[in-house]
């Protein structure tokens, strides 16, 4: 849900500005209106500062975390220092890199040739004596060796050949690649590289003990966004009456106006709470219950909803830990990922406990729906008919989604429940569309979306009563929800999207006159009709992702126990039974990974496409934040 705002205007004499930005920015509670134009060499500064400090900051934390290192966190060199020696750090391991490279080249160059000195040759050339080295493949070679007077072969590598020509006071060119060699002998590259490697190590060393001073960037970055942001604040406030009276406009949360009000009064200012109007940007703070709160991140990656619009993240968030169990559907899936969450919760900062708690929960859902669906690792868990070797003989009443094997062929009850779902979202976008209308518009203006719900459960019902894909056969347990709605009276299906008809026909655009209204009512008719059989078979993804997971680590286990099958039984004492064993491993790992990815990005479109859609999601509004002391 969204918190209601107040549009917070005030006027202050000039000489109390800085006690009361300080005394504002302690307050913490008013999202200040920061001016995009205004700018000063001070923000200017700061921002350069944050930069450097944010960059440090997260390379030291890469860093740390890639090596492993954990060292006590230490306070006896300054942010400023700390930065300083990390970019000469960076400078020296760059230089260090670019020799090592360079060096490795000349080892690479020397190695065809030996280890010689290199004065040797200037004292041959000394004497008259000219040595040139030279390269080529060997079916070259064969060709040119015979025009050389004066040649040696050093040393043949693959299908090259090194050789030198030799002659006294100058040497006839030869078709060949001549080959200039570095100053200095293979035993001194190799020297000068392992001398650079150990100037490498000692540089990647000083690295590791500057993780000890995160802390210390962490609260120098936190003071310096404080600054930042107070300095926004200061010159954001306009001046006014030559200069005497200073302006500021800001959001407060409904809950505390009382209490910025009293804070106000302390100062020589006039100010006033306003209703905010649909004109203004309005800074958007979100507060849902435990459950949906976890799923505000996944909100935030699309966008922050519009201030005058419903939060859609409580009426997503159970549909997508439900999409996402659909789609993962196995019980020893998702015991690992929900145990993998539980465990990374006791592990990482308050801060991140909100995504490995979500975790955790959509590794609970995947085991519950993999229960309905029948699915451990790809086998099957209760006894159903058609399938065989299940892991219990009895119980099949606990996976009511199981698919069964009968005369006519296999049914999935998986697939009308994956349109039923995906119909009710649907409705309820279309039911939130309507209120945003009749609660930020007019009641005129929210019948549209309420004939488009109406037609969808007009057309929802005719589609149930012809059995399209076994809607009419859809029970679950006791619940035959499928032929309770096929009971319903004779044609209701067509007065119900009939009456949705006439409503679309006359309200689809109250700004447009009745004689526009017919003409756009049979182009709403055209969007309806082809959006809501593409948004609702769109969630047929969820069944289909289900079954493919449970196909593929079928598959792996037929792979990996056909090496130990023998009779029809399964021989552990087999020394087959370690690749068996490698293969699950390997099969479901991929498996896993592959669903995981799937299992997120699929829901993830269901909820920003076809949901968003139905809403008519707006979004956009900047995210709430106050003016505030971070340190």
């Amino acid at each position: 849900m969204i918190v209601p705002m107040k549009k917070l205007s005030l006027l202050l004499y000039h000489k109390e500005k800085e006690t009361f930005l300080t005394s504002l920015q302690d307050l913490g509670v008013v999202h200040v209106v920061v001016n995009p134009e205004a700018s000063s060499e001070i923000l200017a500064e700061k921002q350069l500062v944050i930069k450097d400090a944010e960059r440090v900051f997260r390379a030291l934390k890469h860093h740390g975390a890639a090596e492993n290192v954990s060292l006590p966190q230490a306070k006896d060199l300054s942010a400023g220092e700390v930065i300083s020696r990390f970019e000469k750090l960076e400078n020296e391991r760059d230089t260090v890199d670019s020799r090592i490279q360079a060096m490795r080249k000349n080892i690479t160059a020397l190695e065809p040739w030996g280890d010689f000195d290199p004065d040797s040759i200037g004292k041959l050339t000394d004497r008259d004596i000219i040595l040139r080295f030279y390269e080529c493949n060997e079916k070259k070679f064969e060709e040119i060796k015979s025009g050389i007077p004066s040649m040696e072969v050093v040393s043949r590598g693959g299908s090259t050949v090194y050789f030198l020509v030799i002659g006294r006071g100058k040497v006839e060119s030869v078709d060949a690649d001549e080959v200039l060699l570095p100053s200095m002998s293979l035993t001194n590259a190799q020297k000068q590289l392992e001398n650079l490697e150990q100037e490498k190590s000692k540089i990647h060393d000083s690295f590791n003990k500057l993780t000890a001073y995160t802390d210390v960037l962490s609260s120098f970055l936190a003071k310096q966004q404080c600054g930042r942001d107070l300095e926004a604040a200061r010159i954001s406030m306009e001046g006014s009456v030559e200069g005497r009276v200073v302006s500021l406009n800001g959001w407060v949360p409904h809950d505390k106006e009382k209490n910025v009000a009293e804070f106000l009064n302390d100062f020589p200012a006039w100010y006033t709470f306003e209703n905010p109007s649909p004109d203004d940007t309005i800074p958007v703070k979100l507060t849902n219950g435990k459950f949906s709160m976890l799923f505000e991140p996944i909100a935030k990656m699309r966008s922050l909803p519009d201030y005058f619009e419903l939060d859609p993240t409580p009426f997503f968030a159970p549909f997508f830990a439900l999409f996402f169990g659909l789609c993962f559907a196995d019980v020893g899936y998702g015991a690992i990922l929900a145990t993998l969450g539980f465990i990374a919760s006791r592990k990482v900062p308050v801060k991140f406990k909100r995504y490995t708690t979500l975790v955790t929960i959509l590794g609970v859902f995947a085991i519950i729906c993999g229960m309905f669906l029948n699915t451990f690792f790809g086998h099957p868990i209760f006894s159903v008919p058609g399938y065989e070797n299940a892991f219990f003989e009895s119980g099949a009443f606990l996976a009511p989604l199981s698919a069964v094997k009968t005369e006519t062929g296999t049914y999935f009850p998986a697939i009308p429940l994956s349109l039923y779902v995906g119909i009710l979202q649907l409705l309820i976008g279309m039911g939130m569309r309507a209120y945003n209308r009749a609660h930020y518009g007019t009641i005129v203006h929210a019948i549209d979306p309420v004939a488009t719900m109406t037609m969808t459960i007009g057309v929802t019902i005719f589609l149930v009563k012809i059995n399209f894909m076994e809607l009419q056969t859809f029970s679950l347990w006791a619940f035959p929800l499928g032929q309770m709605i096929a009971l319903l009276p004779k044609n209701i299906e067509w007065i119900i999207a009939g009456s949705g008809l006439a409503l679309l026909m006359f309200f689809n655009n109250p700004e447009k006159g009745l004689g526009l209204r017919l003409p756009l009512g049979i182009y709403s008719l055209y969007n309806f009709a082809t959006g809501i059989m593409g948004d609702g078979l769109s969630y047929l993804r969820l069944f289909a992702l289900g079954l493919a997971g449970g196909l593929l680590g079928a598959a792996f286990n037929q792979i990996a126990f056909m090496l130990v099958m023998k009779d029809g039984a399964v021989q552990l004492a087999s020394p087959m039974i370690i690749f068996t064993i490698l293969i699950l491993i390997a099969g479901h790992g991929i498996n896993f990974v592959l669903a995981l990815i799937g299992c997120f990005v699929h829901p993830l479109r269901l909820t920003f496409v076809e949901f968003y859609k139905n809403v008519d999601f707006k979004g956009g509004a900047p995210e709430y934040s106050p003016l505030a002391n971070l340190q």
